[in-house]
């Protein structure tokens, strides 16, 4: 019983990570930045990493 427990709890995390990393990239990209670099933070750091990438500037070119 416990197994099947912490396999559900393994699959929870894993599809929270992937939309933690989804949203960040996406913001990220969408300001100017590297979206796979904020992707894989988002997946690790999840909720820090869409802070930081919140209040980020958007990048302008100059």
């Amino acid at each position: 019983m416990s197994s099947d427990v912490s396999y559900g709890y393994s699959i929870v995390g894993l599809i929270v990570g992937i939309i933690f990393a989804w949203a960040c990239a996406k913001i990220a990209g969408g300001k100017g930045y590297s979206a796979v670099l904020f992707a894989i933070l988002g997946f690790f750091f999840s909720c820090i990493t869409l802070v930081i990438v919140l209040v980020l500037p958007r990048r302008t070119s100059s």
